[in-house]
């Protein structure tokens, strides 16, 4: 479908949009850790923010950039476009995906209907003001999926006017070109124009890459609260050079076998968002958004063993999530109470040469949370949620009902000692209900059905920052039941009966001077299963070790340079829970960048694997053309760069 066209669709959608609001009274949201931008009460978790000069600062072409390295995250990338790129937190390795919530100004980029990543190839970086991370389980306050942690993508407002012309050139021949204006009408609301196009033929054959995006912005302020209108269009069109076994990748990194030649996944997508902000009185708030999201994707990918077909995918998306959210006066204590509701309901179709699948998927969910701070340095919080989800399947041409429901809780605990300190301890329960291509296999015949996953989580942490030296350790521990994976020895599905995951992170800087940083990072995650057939064995793609060191030299505002040394250990392939083969080897890479700023001009550089270093993040047990067991990878990419000019004569607004 042409790219006018969804922009035409765009643009109806949102009169529509506009309607329902009227009668629904959305507000809009930033989300926070506490899921409202004025929550003042602290929350019991290891939160940290990558803040816009940071994000200029690095230079990266997008968030997989942006993110690797980076404490408790493990980032694996399978083409190196950053659109495949899967963020992992807690060690989930294949079903990552699944189990780390990635919010965007608070809407799910999750697909709760379908084992698809959500997609991050969309985000451009130009139009974020700052990346939100949040440490561990959070199921009570976030709900689905937010086993892991919680990545908040949080968008710039059209708060000052002003341009920003963006270009940018790096290796593989890729570049990008982007735009962006916002300013506020004399008598209205303020608005802002993006659009953003990136293109590159990427490391491996096979792999070239396109990516339009277009979106528009309204935020009107009236008496009392504030209102805002955002409609995205984007389109992805990328070629897939699929897996190499250890034999291929050894002769040539760069190639994609023939049987992968065709393979190709082109999507476009519309999002439309509408909500509000309502002040109800001195001390409270009302908050909501209503989204939707329209996904139709063709692809093709093949086995080596035989060669794929046209396939087609689509998904219908509509979230409701109000809150209500104020403080209880009472004396020596600030008390907060937070009361929501995240209604969403999906439409998936999916058409292959192995027969249609489809899902009609309803979820709810109804929570609340009480935090309390008081005068003696100490803080509390403690929260529940209830959710249910039905599901209505169509497996080639079966009805299936499954429906399910949980209750889970939290509690946690702040003590802050002296205003250098910060204690806390905390316990999370989280779950996450199956979706459609893991309660069925139509490949396979897998018999329908799984229980859905459900966990506690318990965290001890501390920070300390005064002065030039700022640290965090946390400690924690996760425990799971009926973890939800897939065994590629039967190509089936499986409830896990139980895993654990211990594990720890530390954190160090230190600014000995004005101009220089010193830090380092390093995480540990063991990762097992402690019940079933495969009881002892590690989970598949979770590295037991990770960490980074780093330099960072700034003069001034105008002038900085980071370099960064990022280091990841072996881990098992995907798919082998029987640790039956070799893992994935252990390495490290080094990353320069450096930003120059004079007048209006910003220009930033990027140099990653700079001592080109020949390795992959990631990898998986697959079948040969005889349908043999070996293992495959996705090698990462050499030595590459990455040019940015920017243009911004609004300061202010840059």
């Amino acid at each position: 479908m042409p790219l006018y066209f969804r922009i035409t669709q765009s643009l109806l959608a949102s009169l529509y949009l506009s309607t329902m609001a009227a009668w629904a009274e959305q507000p809009p949201i930033i989300i926070s850790s506490g899921r409202s931008e004025t929550y003042s009460v602290d929350t019991a978790a290891s939160i940290s923010v990558v803040e816009r000069q940071e994000i200029l600062d690095s230079a990266a072409p997008d968030l997989a950039g942006l993110l690797r390295g980076r404490a408790g995250l493990d980032v694996r990338d399978s083409y190196g476009d950053g659109a495949s790129a899967v963020i992992d937190m807690r060690g989930f390795g294949a079903t990552a995906g699944s189990n780390t919530l990635i919010l965007m100004d608070g809407r799910r980029l999750n697909n709760s209907s379908d084992l698809a990543s959500p997609d991050l190839g969309g985000i451009d970086l130009a139009d974020v003001e700052r990346v939100e991370i949040v440490q561990g389980s959070a199921g009570t306050l976030f709900g689905n999926q937010a086993v892991g942690g919680v990545v908040n993508i949080i968008t710039r407002r059209p708060e000052e006017s002003g341009l920003r012309i963006q270009t940018g050139i790096g290796g593989f021949d890729g570049y990008e070109l982007g735009a962006q204006w916002a300013d506020r009408w004399e008598i209205g609301p303020a608005y802002q124009v993006s659009a953003h196009k990136q293109e590159s033929d990427n490391y491996r054959a096979n792999n070239h890459s396109n990516r339009e995006h277009l979106s528009l912005r309204l935020d009107p302020d009236y008496g009392g609260g504030r209102m805002f209108l955002e409609q995205q269009v984007q389109r992805d069109e990328l070629q897939l050079p699929g897996a190499l076994f250890r034999d291929e990748m050894e002769a040539d990194r760069r190639q994609s076998a023939p049987a992968y030649r065709g393979d190709f996944s082109d999507t476009e997508t519309l999002v439309s968002r509408i909500g509000l902000r309502q002040a109800l009185g001195p001390a409270w708030s009302l908050e909501a958004d209503l989204s939707y999201r329209d996904n139709d994707r063709r692809f093709q990918t093949s086995f080596r063993a035989f060669p794929g077909t046209l396939a087609t995918q689509t998904r219908r998306v509509w979230g409701l999530n109000p809150r209500l959210s104020g403080r209880i006066p009472l004396a020596g204590t600030d008390l907060k109470l937070t009361l929501g509701s995240d209604l969403e309901s999906t439409d998936y179709r999916l058409r292959t040469a192995f027969g249609p699948q489809g899902e009609t998927q309803d979820s709810y969910a109804l929570y609340g949370q009480l935090g309390a701070a008081f005068d003696n340095g100490w803080s509390t919080t403690l929260g529940l949620r209830h959710a249910g989800v039905h599901n209505r399947i169509d497996n080639a041409g079966n009805p299936l009902r499954l429906d399910d429901g949980v209750t889970v809780g939290s509690a946690g605990l702040v003590f802050e000692p002296l205003p250098s300190w910060r204690l806390f301890a905390r316990w999370d329960q989280s779950y996450r209900f199956a979706t459609v291509d893991e309660h069925t296999n139509i490949v396979t015949g897998q018999p329908a059905g799984l229980r859905n996953q459900t966990g506690d989580s318990y965290e001890l942490g501390a920070a300390y920052n005064h002065g030039s030296l700022r640290a965090r350790a946390l400690g924690y521990q996760l425990d799971l039941r009926n973890e939800i994976g897939f065994d590629s020895s039967t190509f089936f599905n499986v409830n896990l009966a139980g895993t654990r995951r211990q594990g720890a992170i530390m954190e160090l800087a230190w600014s000995p001077t004005r101009t220089w940083t010193l830090g380092s990072d390093y995480t540990y995650t063991d990762s097992r299963i402690t019940a079933g057939p495969f009881v002892g064995r590690n989970l598949p793609l979770v590295p037991r070790h990770g960490g980074q060191l780093f330099v960072d030299y700034a003069t001034s505002q105008a002038f900085g340079l980071r370099v960064a040394y990022q280091w990841t250990g072996e881990r098992t392939l995907g798919g082998d829970f029987a640790n039956a083969f070799a893992p994935l080897a252990s390495y490290g890479v080094m990353s320069a960048s450096a930003r120059y700023h004079t007048g209006p001009w910003q220009l930033g550089v990027r140099v990653d694997n700079l001592l080109d270093r020949a390795y992959s993040e990631t990898g998986a047990v697959g079948f040969d053309e005889a349908f043999t067991r070996r293992d495959a990878y996705f090698p990462a990419p050499e030595r590459t760069f990455w040019l940015t000019l920017r243009y911004a004569p609004s300061l202010a607004y840059d």
